[in-house]
């Protein structure tokens, strides 16, 4: 199995200090989209799919997976088209 990320080791982390509350999850999705650009986190997504995979009762890794997916939602996506300048026919 490969070496994880430094950003999926930070989300198992945060994942186990988790309070339970949804402004925890929130505050500590902030943190993961601070610390990483939209490629660390896919990584990390794929890399922590891949342990949930192997071991599907690996409760640490679903939680941190929330996580990472929240961040995902906060950095947000690059449109590669840009629809402001089409016109109404």
């Amino acid at each position: 199995m490969p070496m994880p990320a430094a950003l999926t080791e930070q989300a198992l982390s945060l994942a186990g200090s988790l309070g339970g509350a949804q402004a925890d999850q929130d505050q500590l999705a902030q943190q993961l989209a601070t610390a990483g650009d939209r490629n660390d986190l896919e990584t990390a997504r794929q890399q922590l799919l891949a342990r949930i995979y192997a071991h599907s009762d690996d409760f640490q890794a679903t939680a941190a997976l929330q996580l990472v997916n929240k961040a995902l939602a906060k950095v947000g996506w690059h449109d590669q088209y840009s629809w402001k300048h089409r016109r109404k026919p």
